[in-house]
């Protein structure tokens, strides 16, 4: 598929800093609902439409982009903030809608903080774009990757009798779900009516009799307005029967689908971490310094992902979700291996690369894409090998380094570009130089990447903070030793831990947007390139990519703040009004 739309899901860490007088610290949820607020204010935008299964409260903004409060039930109230970027045709587009998300969350957060200050608290809020915080908890950069799947008419004779056999147990369970569901909300409807039903017979015999009634509803309505984790969590244990039906949904669909990518591209994807890695300091004992983020936390290749902590690389949820889609040729390809880059070069050369092993192998050109034995412990590997030596072995026999494995992959897609026949489109063509240029600097000079790719950048940070190598060596050994309460019994303890947090704090800091994050500071320094220009990101902030449907969204979702009409918006429609549609089912198409 030579055109094809792509984009990138962004979780950003909401981290509240406690300053001193305060008596609580607002929830995530809490938070979320000042940045939704004060989003409304600069922002033309509608709100979510309904979704029996796929609810997430949020919005949907005049640029095609989205905003959501992302959370798992049993910890609904300890969310994150999700910016997804509108659908782009090329990944120079898409790093201007990048670019423009960081703004405005981190404008949103100057914000809240003001509205925080005349709430009474004297914290600070403060944003970090990473993929695991200080407890260990990890979130995601997702990339979405619309392609060509089709499957052979002896396939589909084979899949859809066991879809359908599928579907047919599949649906009653689901009606149960949300019978019950709504049963559950009618009851406490019920309840209440009747509450206020016997309030205000109270009321009419005596008024004072009542007010303790009314008064425990508007307690019992406040609560659960604050905090309603509690009924999210106990409603989460509802729908417990759906979970194994995604794992029988998974099998079938690992049989069938996306197999040309699972075997052919996921040896690039486990070696792109080379320079797509944003970095991570660990004290377990291996490598002070990895490659990446994200990798400890993949422990399966493919499956339907509802949550817990058996994340895969590629995600196949749009086949559960969207069950006509198994019957259509395209369909979005969503991995959940990336790091969230703040390097601009980084983050077009993972998204561009990807895109162009995508067409090579969607093409029918002949190469030998390289297939590795068992990718998930390859990753592992990789990860913790900065210096990019290893050999990590092929089905075919052979062993080959992480270097090399891309190179061999941008061997393949020169050679499709080259058979085609077409003239080049210009962002190929600079993406193929910029790879290239890049595997090269990796092998022979990766320092001079700390410009563009951000493990480098951060690995150098790292040193200038702990110069001595027998320092980091130490910390190495025993950092996770000397962090612990109480583990620093000596002066040259206390001095190592005193490193260790350094060394931890600096890790964090990078990954803070505003003027206190370590790679802003290096921007302002000019220590690092910058791809996307001011005035693109300026247009980004309001006007969609003209070439994709989210151009159509767009342009709707203004057409109806501008007509004051309610409404609410997906990717794929908005509702305009009480019953006015429109659709938008192509991600190609415009409609201009």
């Amino acid at each position: 598929m030579k055109d094809r739309v792509l984009g990138i899901e962004t979780e950003y860490a909401v981290i509240y800093h406690p300053g001193r007088g305060d008596r609580e610290k607002p929830s995530q949820l809490a938070l979320y609902r000042r940045f939704e607020t004060a989003l409304r204010g600069r922002v033309r935008s509608l709100p979510n439409a309904f979704s029996p299964l796929r609810g997430k409260v949020g919005r949907f903004l005049e640029n095609g982009a989205t905003f959501h409060y992302e959370a798992t039930a049993e910890e609904y109230e300890d969310g994150l903030i999700e910016m997804a970027s509108p659908e782009c045709r090329d990944p120079y587009t898409l790093i201007r809608f990048e670019r423009a998300k960081d703004e405005l969350v981190e404008e949103l957060a100057d914000e809240v903080n003001e509205e925080l200050e005349l709430a009474g608290y004297s914290g600070r809020v403060r944003i970090g774009k990473n993929n695991v915080d200080s407890e260990g908890h990890t979130f995601g950069s997702h990339e979405s990757y619309w392609v060509e799947d089709p499957l052979s008419t002896a396939m589909k004779l084979l899949v859809i009798p066991l879809w359908v056999a599928l579907w047919a147990v599949s649906l009653p369970v689901l009606a149960f779900v949300l019978g019950v569901q709504l049963a559950l909300i009618l009851a406490l409807l019920i309840f209440v009516l009747a509450l206020l039903g016997c309030g205000m017979l109270l009321a009419a015999v005596r008024r004072s009799a009542a007010q303790p009634l009314f008064r425990w509803i508007e307690r019992q309505a406040e609560r659960l307005e604050s905090h309603p984790g509690a009924i999210t969590g106990r409603v989460q244990r509802l729908v417990a029967p759906i979970y194994p039906l995604m794992r029988l949904h998974s099998v079938l669909y690992n049989r069938f689908y996306y197999r040309r990518f699972r075997t052919y591209l996921t040896a690039f994807l486990v070696t792109r971490i080379a320079y797509s890695g944003a970095g991570a300091v660990a004290f377990d004992g291996g490598p002070l310094f990895r490659l990446a983020q994200r990798p400890p936390f993949l422990r399966s290749l493919a499956r339907i992902f509802p949550g817990g902590e058996d994340r895969p690389v590629y995600e196949t949820r749009d086949l559960f979700f969207r069950p006509w889609s198994v019957l259509r040729s395209r369909r979005r390809l969503h991995l959940l291996v990336g790091d969230a880059n703040l390097c601009e070069w980084a983050q077009v050369l993972r998204v561009g690369a990807t895109a162009l092993v995508l067409e090579g192998i969607e093409s029918k050109v002949e190469w030998e894409w390289p297939v590795l034995i068992d990718p998930l412990a390859a990753l592992q590997r990789v990860n913790r090998d900065p210096k990019l030596s290893e050999e990590l072995e092929l089905e075919d026999g052979s062993r080959a380094t992480a270097l090399e494995i891309q190179r061999r992959y941008l061997d393949g897609v020169r050679r499709v570009l080259a058979e085609t026949g077409s003239p080049l489109a210009v962002w190929k063509a600079r993406v193929l130089r910029d790879w290239e240029e890049t595997l090269h600097l990796l092998e022979h000079e990766p320092e001079a990447l700390a410009d563009r790719l951000d493990w480098v950048a951060k690995r150098r940070l790292l040193y200038q903070e702990v110069p001595d190598q027998r320092d980091r060596e130490a910390l190495r050994q025993r950092g996770a030793e000397v962090m612990r309460e109480g583990g620093a019994h000596t002066s040259a303890d206390r001095r190592l831990r005193d490193l260790a947090f350094r060394a931890r704090r600096l890790d964090l800091r990078y990954h803070e947007i505003g003027p206190k994050g370590g790679y802003r500071r290096l921007e302002l320094a000019g220590a690092v390139r910058r791809l996307s220009d001011a005035a693109g990101v300026a247009r980004a902030r309001t006007e969609p990519p003209d070439d994709t449907r989210a151009w159509a969204r767009g342009q709707a979702i203004k057409w109806a703040q501008t007509h004051a009409l309610s409404g609410g918006a997906a990717w794929h429609r908005v509702r305009l009004g009480k019953f006015s549609w429109r659709w938008f089912t192509d991600p190609l198409d415009p409609q201009r």
